[in-house]
């Protein structure tokens, strides 16, 4: 092949220059990838060693303790306050009118029923029972005089109708007129009348007789009322009248009580007691009464009632028990402790209280799985224990129970268990 002479001369003396600039990008490409290397290199190293440091440490989870539900004892015991009264409580009131003539007991006294408490001075009741008795006697009188009338009425009449008799056996033998036999014949049914007319009256003497004596009786027993006796066995608590203080007939119109007297020798103790007890407490079960009062002694009582029945603002049931004061140690109004041993209805769980998380989500525990995993699980409560708290349904046993719960845990998120 031939070649151009022009060409030949550009080529050659073109030629080494070319290599100058290929050896010039060549050495700037190796100084880029040098200084490249060198700062890429440690921070290849750093994450080598921070993969490093990684992999050789373990993954750090929050620490919790836990703790195993416990199961409830059969019997469960708890004390509420309760109210001391005496078994019975009267406020004795006048029956009449007038003034206290004599006064026989005061606040302290020990009475039986029917003793004499006071006397009460009602001269217009006196009076009273005097007029009626006099009425009564009146209408005593007038009885037996409407009774006499009556035996005469009645013998009047036997001899109306003997007369009668006679005349009738004459007449056949023309011995009397027929006018005579006629006049006897209305003579007798005039005296037949006359019988009817006295046992009539012997009726309203009768009956006025029985309101006489009815209004006696009544007046007797106004007159009675001046007595103020005591209606039971008991201690007088309360003493509002003096010798001579007027008192009023009954309770209403702003009368006053003159005497308060109570039956001490049982008292009766009313405690409110709550929902979750309600369904155990029966009529017939033993309760331990305490007062601070009496430091060291037990009282054993007896529930005689309960309302069966919860108060819906409360959630309380009123119970009833009675105790014996025979000895007098114990005071109607005092406070004390009653003390109930409850049956366990169903099988339940003890728990610590802090155990147990009260917050929007409602009442739950948290539980750790065998994944260690917390899980939030709903739970009702029984008895409030103070310091541990009796958990009557959502718990089986066995569960691990996280002890204080952090607001910072999830539900699902994973734990470490820390050793006590």
């Amino acid at each position: 092949m031939t070649m151009h002479p022009s060409h030949e001369v550009i080529t050659k003396s073109s030629s080494p220059e070319a290599s100058r600039n290929k050896r010039t990008v060549v050495l700037f490409a190796v100084a880029a990838l040098l200084l490249l290397a060198l700062g890429a290199i440690p921070r290849i190293l750093r994450a080598h060693r921070a993969d490093d440091v990684v992999h050789a440490s373990p993954v750090l989870y929050p620490e919790v303790l836990v703790v195993h539900p416990q199961s409830a004892p059969s019997e469960s015991i708890f004390s509420i306050p309760g109210d001391l009264q005496a078994l019975y409580t009267a406020s004795i009131f006048s029956r009449t009118n007038g003034y206290v003539e004599k006064r026989f007991v005061d606040i302290g006294s020990h009475v039986k029923a029917g003793e004499l408490l006071a006397l009460v001075s009602a001269p217009e009741v006196d009076r009273q029972l005097d007029q009626v008795r006099a009425s009564a006697t009146q209408a005593d009188a007038a009885l037996q005089e409407a009774t006499a009338s009556l035996q005469q009425a009645e013998a009047n009449v036997n001899l109306a109708r003997i007369t009668r008799d006679r005349y009738a056996k004459l007449q056949g033998t023309r011995a009397i007129t027929q006018q005579s036999f006629d006049e006897a014949d209305q003579t007798y049914n005039a005296r037949v009348a006359d019988v009817a007319a006295a046992k009539a009256h012997i009726s309203v003497a009768k009956a006025n007789l029985q309101a006489r004596t009815a209004d006696m009786q009544r007046t007797s027993q106004l007159k009675g009322f001046e007595r103020i006796v005591a209606p039971f066995e008991g201690v007088i608590t309360a003493r509002n009248v003096e010798q001579g203080d007027l008192v009023n007939d009954g309770s209403d119109n702003g009368a006053k009580s003159l005497f308060t007297v109570a039956q001490s020798g049982k008292l009766r103790v009313q405690a409110e007691v709550p929902q979750s007890a309600a369904l155990a407490l029966k009529a017939g079960q033993q309760a331990v009464i305490t007062a601070d009062e009496v430091p060291g002694r037990k009282y054993l009582g007896t529930i005689t009632r309960t309302a069966e029945s919860v108060d819906t603002n409360a959630r309380t049931m009123l119970t009833e028990v009675q105790v014996d004061n025979r000895d007098g140690s114990l005071l109607p109004g005092m406070y004390g402790q009653v003390t109930f041993h409850i049956p366990q209805l169903q099988h339940s769980f003890v728990i610590p209280a802090t155990a147990l998380v009260i917050d929007k989500n409602g009442m739950h525990v948290v539980t750790v799985s065998a994944d260690n995993n917390v899980h939030f699980v709903p739970v009702d409560i029984g008895q409030d224990m103070g310091a541990n708290v009796e958990i009557a349904t959502g718990l089986h046993g066995g569960e691990s129970l996280v002890t204080n719960p952090s607001d910072l845990l999830t539900d699902g998120e994973q734990v470490t268990i820390a050793q006590p």
